[in-house]
């Protein structure tokens, strides 16, 4: 079965494609499927909903699934704004987009949207089951700055498309939730601070593996599942206490293009464009470190590798833009290397750039302090 993840358009195209990512890499039945565009949103009828404190902006509405009616601590400051929009300007989305592009009844469409909605939940399901809403902002104020987001986003994802196999309908899935939280994928959490025992337990407890069999979900679906929820699990954990650990995750480089992930991070991938890769792959190389102004002894090696990342076919595009990247006198270095610290930073966060950025004193040796022996190259 094919889940379309459909991204808004205030949505982050990158925190997007990293969570698409994270549930790829789970092999299965399922098939998370890219959107490609954002067509059909309108900014028509979207209201201001003003949180007057804490209290209320951490609390669900009770709701009735018989009708259709159904979120950074940066720290939010109480009173809040945010946009919302009501469940059934959310679903139509999801039916617009099913118009659009000729999706299948048995394909479910999941929209991701920084949006909230009217009765502040993190996520729901339409009466058909076939559409649903993940809310993708908010994740840090509930578990702090150091939140990977990909992980809430793609765990929401997740459970809602379990609960689809799960039940019947979704009167089905109101009837079976725990009001109070035991740490499975059922926790209502009407407190929506209760959704970090939800996600540090990822697990399903044993009632609710009743509903898998008796309705007869398949074995490789069910273990995709698990795989999924047991990856997140296993990624926030190692998230929280590599700090304390001092324990960086293992740097994975695959194929001819040398794709960059941080594999102990959920596979979380490094986007560097051709000429940052190229850069940062030789100091990777280099453990002792390289002298800026030297560069231009590793010519040869820079140019190999940018002219097999970029799309340039004329070497003298090729040689031009590695001459700026070496001459001393130019600033492409600075620039370039400030770029890729800072994609290092805004990926795996200030807890753990350290391990990875290329850092040193102003005329000494500039290096990456990463253990090499947690650096694989894969075919």
């Amino acid at each position: 079965m094919k889940i379309h993840l459909l991204r808004s358009p205030e949505f982050s195209q990158e925190t997007y494609s990293n969570v698409l990512q994270l549930l790829q890499q789970y092999r299965g039945p399922l098939q998370f499927v890219s959107s490609g565009n954002e067509d059909g949103f309108s900014e028509d009828f979207i209201e201001e909903k003003l949180w007057l404190n804490k209290d209320s902006f951490e609390h669900k509405k009770s709701v009735s699934f018989s009708h259709i009616n159904m979120v950074k601590e940066s720290k939010i400051s109480f009173p809040f704004k945010e946009k919302t929009k009501t469940w059934k300007q959310l679903f139509t989305e999801c039916d617009n987009y099913r118009r659009l592009k000729n999706i299948p009844d048995g394909e479910i469409v999941v929209l991701l949207t920084d949006i909230a909605n009217d009765k502040n939940w993190f996520g729901s399901v339409s009466p058909s089951m076939k559409n649903y809403f993940i809310q993708t902002s908010n994740w840090e104020h509930f578990f702090g700055n150091g939140i990977d987001i990909r992980f809430p986003i793609a765990y929401e994802v997740i459970i809602w498309v379990m609960r689809y196999f799960m039940f019947a309908d979704n009167d089905a899935i109101l009837k079976n939730i725990h009001n109070t939280p035991i740490g499975c994928i059922m926790d209502f959490c009407k407190d929506k601070s209760q959704i970090i025992l939800k996600m540090r337990t990822a697990d399903v407890c044993p009632t609710c593996m009743t509903h898998f069999v008796a309705r007869d979900v398949s074995i490789l679906l069910s273990q995709q599942f698990f795989d999924i929820l047991d990856g997140i699990r296993k990624s926030m954990t190692f998230r929280g206490r590599s700090v304390l650990l001092h324990k960086p995750s293992i740097l994975e480089i695959k194929g001819r293009t040398k794709k960059i992930f941080f594999a102990d991070l959920g596979g979380l991938e490094l986007r560097l464009n051709p000429k940052e890769k190229a850069l940062f792959l030789l100091f990777l190389k280099y453990p002792e470190g390289l002298i800026l102004n030297e560069l231009q002894d590793f010519r040869n090696e820079l140019t190999a590798s940018y002219s097999t990342f970029c799309n340039h076919t004329e070497n003298d595009a090729i040689n031009q833009s590695i001459s700026n990247l070496i001459n001393p006198f130019e600033q492409d270095r600075d620039i370039v290397l400030s770029r890729i610290n800072k994609k290092i930073k805004d990926t795996v966060g200030e807890l753990l750039m350290d391990f990875y950025t290329i850092k040193g004193e102003r005329g000494e040796r500039k290096k990456i302090k990463l253990d090499r022996e947690l650096v694989t190259y894969l075919p």
